[in-house]
Order: structure tokens, then C-alpha cells, then sequence
């Protein structure tokens, strides 16, 4: 089966976020059992709207379908090398070279030595030679840029300053300390030196063994990337032609019975009892009526698949349904099978349910996409 996983728009991005969640707070296999448990007493109301996809669902034309996917989905040398050297950039260090300037002022860099001392004891990450500080950048605790302008080049000075009481370190954290500066020069950065992609470079601050490991690379990301895009075009297109084709009658309740359970999914493992309104608004810039919309269509969908599935006699292959729950599992770093169903449902069962429709569903849309006839056109 080709890698897709057809959850209905934010269906995706909600699993995600409960998988993080969920991880957090089941802190132990008892507590997880707790959890599990006091999770499947709560019931899906969409499973409480008994409807068959076949009686809801006028099957028009599904096999052959004339499909035009407008996008370039191709990975060229120049876009590999482009990219793989931007992408590298970010980790080179700026080049710098000396001035003549001999007093600090804001926005100047300096090169500098420092020292800092608690209680006269020097601490740890308190001490570095030839460090680079951009004047006003705010890159030290206040007082520690101030207190070198106006300062000379070759001066050694004393800044007594207090570290914030939310510092990071628990150490130092609202500790008085004195930090010994010496200025050693005034620098700029020299833009004149073009970056070089070197093997080097690329083992020392990439982890390649070489350039041409590195380029290897990001050329297989990028071409995963084309090919994810390209599938995403061709499913999208495919289902609005479905739609198009295809005469659907929602069952009565079903969308907003939907749209209850996934405030409950959202609840579940948000920790919290933010609404599905507030954290649509916050979280996907959509209300809740567009939600529904959104939804209504997607229930569309999956009813037209579901009824070509069983036009289709697809029926669920337990073996490669664990096969796909175990890679989407690894895919979103779930660790248990409750975990991912709790995912996709108000309680384990029910998410069980969902899932297993969303795969047959999965495989009909396959079935229509290897019988469309698609073609290309580049932007």
C-alpha cells in the first residue's frame, strides 16, 4: 500500500498533539491503565448514528477518472545544491576582520576574553577567549554590554552584575558575580569571503563524512518531499472528482456528532477543558462553524469510500492494518496502541473503529487513483 494516511483535514494534527500529550501524562504502565480506563467509559457519539455508507451513497463514475494535478514535482541538481548550501549556512560561523577603532560604542563587535567569578570562584560557561559580542544585542544578563562602552581596546575591566532571579542555572540564579573582561580588538564581519561547502565543514558541523554524503542527502529529503506533495495533489484532486460525481446524504446528526467527539479527543489530551472553538481559533486561525463545513465534506468523503469499498469487495486485512497502525506509530513517536486509538477517538474502541475505516478507506482511494488517468501540468 502506497504511504498515505488519509485522516480528514485536522484529524492529523490533532492525533499529533495527542500523542505528545498522552505520553506526558502516563507516567507509568499502572497510571497508563488508569487512564486508558477512565478514558473508554466516555462514549463517541458519532457511533451512536447507526447509518450504512451504501444507503447514504448514489455511486457515480469512480474508475477512470480524468485528472489534471497542476504543480512541478520534480527535484532538479541546481535546487539540491541550492538548498543543501543554505541549508548549511546556518551552522557556518560569520568570518571577521580587525578595524581600527579603539573605543566601544553600541553596535560594535568585539572580540573579547572574560572570566566571571562567584564568591571568587570561577563558574561553569563563564569563561571563553576571542568570543565575538555584538554591543546591544542583549546576548549577556544586563550590565554586562553596557558596562564595556565607552571601554578601550586593550582595557581590562570589572563588571559586578547580578544574574537574573529566572536564570536557568539554579546556581546562579539572583547571584552577585564579577566577570574580568579584556578587550582585545574591534571587529566587523567580512563579507567578502564566499561560504565554501567543504568535507570539513559538513563533519564537523553537519555529521556527513563528506559533501557528497551530505548532498546524498538532502537530495532523498527533498525528492520525499516532491513525491509527498505530488500524492497530497493527486489525492485532493482525486476527491474533489468524487464529490463532483458522486450524490451524497449525510446522515442526520453525524457532523455535529463528529464535531462533539473531537472536543472530547482535544480535551483528552490537551490536560485542560479548552474548548475545540478556542483552540481552532488560537491553533488553526478557523471558527467552528468553518470546522463543520470542513467536516461535513470530509464525511462526504469518507462515506463515498466507504461505499466504493464495499462496491469494491475491500475489506480489512488485520494483518496490514497493525502493519500501518505500527508504522504510523513510529511515524508520530506513539508508544502504545491505546495511545494512537485514543488519538483518533473519545475511547480506545472507538478509535479502533475510526481507524479501521479510515484504512479501508485508504485502500479504495488507492483503487481510484490506479485507475485515474492523471496527468501533469507545471505551474
Amino acid at each position: 500500500m502506497k504511504k498515505k494516511l488519509l485522516i480528514f483535514l485536522l484529524a492529523a494534527g490533532m492525533a499529533v498533539m495527542g500523542a505528545g500529550c498522552g505520553s506526558e501524562q502516563q507516567e507509568d504502565a499502572k497510571g497508563q491503565e488508569a487512564e486508558v480506563s477512565t478514558k473508554a467509559a466516555v462514549e463517541s457519539k458519532a457511533d451512536q448514528i447507526e447509518y450504512n455508507a451504501q444507503d447514504c451513497v448514489e455511486l457515480g463514475k469512480y474508475k477512470g477518472l480524468k485528472v489534471k494535478v497542476t504543480g512541478d514535482f520534480t527535484v532538479t541538481d541546481k535546487q539540491v545544491e541550492d538548498y543543501a548550501n543554505t541549508m548549511a549556512q546556518y551552522y557556518a560561523q560569520p568570518t571577521y576582520k580587525d578595524t581600527d577603532k579603539k573605543t566601544v560604542e553600541e553596535g560594535d563587535i568585539v572580540d573579547i576574553d572574560y572570566e566571571g567569578k562567584k564568591d571568587g570562584v570561577a563558574f561553569d560557561g563563564g569563561t571563553a577567549q576571542g568570543y565575538h559580542l555584538t554591543i546591544g544585542s542583549g546576548t549577556f544578563i544586563d550590565g554586562f554590554e553596557d558596562g564595556l562602552i565607552g571601554k578601550k581596546v586593550g582595557e581590562t575591566v570589572d563588571l559586578n552584575l547580578t544574574f537574573p532571579e529566572q536564570y536557568q542555572s539554579e546556581e546562579l540564579a539572583g547571584q552577585d558575580v564579577v566577570f574580568t573582561v579584556t578587550i582585545n580588538k574591534i571587529v566587523e564581519e567580512d563579507k567578502s569571503k564566499e561560504f565554501e561547502l567543504t568535507d570539513e565543514f559538513v563533519s564537523s558541523n553537519l555529521g556527513y563524512d563528506n559533501v557528497e554524503a551530505y548532498i546524498a542527502d538532502v537530495r532523498q529529503r527533498m525528492e520525499s518531499s516532491a513525491e509527498a506533495s505530488k500524492e497530497s495533489a493527486v489525492q485532493s484532486e482525486v476527491i474533489q472528482k468524487l464529490l463532483k460525481n458522486c450524490k451524497v446524504t449525510l446522515p442526520e446528526g453525524l457532523a455535529d456528532a463528529r464535531v462533539a467527539d473531537f472536543e472530547v479527543i482535544l480535551q483528552n489530551h490537551s490536560g485542560d477543558d479548552t474548548s475545540l472553538e478556542d483552540y481552532l481559533s488560537a491553533n488553526q486561525n478557523m471558527t467552528l462553524d468553518q470546522f463543520k463545513e470542513n467536516m461535513e465534506t470530509n464525511l462526504k468523503t469518507e462515506l463515498i469510500l466507504d461505499a466504493i469499498a464495499d462496491a469494491e469487495n475491500i475489506t480489512l486485512d488485520e494483518e496490514a492494518f497493525e502493519k500501518y497502525v505500527n508504522e504510523q506509530m513510529t511515524q508520530n513517536s506513539i508508544t502504545s496502541e491505546d495511545e494512537y486509538y485514543l488519538a483518533n477517538g473519545v475511547n480506545v474502541e472507538s478509535g479502533k473503529q475510526y481507524a479501521k475505516v479510515r484504512y479501508v478507506c485508504d485502500q479504495a482511494l488507492d483503487l481510484v487513483i490506479d485507475n485515474a488517468k492523471i496527468t501533469y501540468k507545471k505551474k
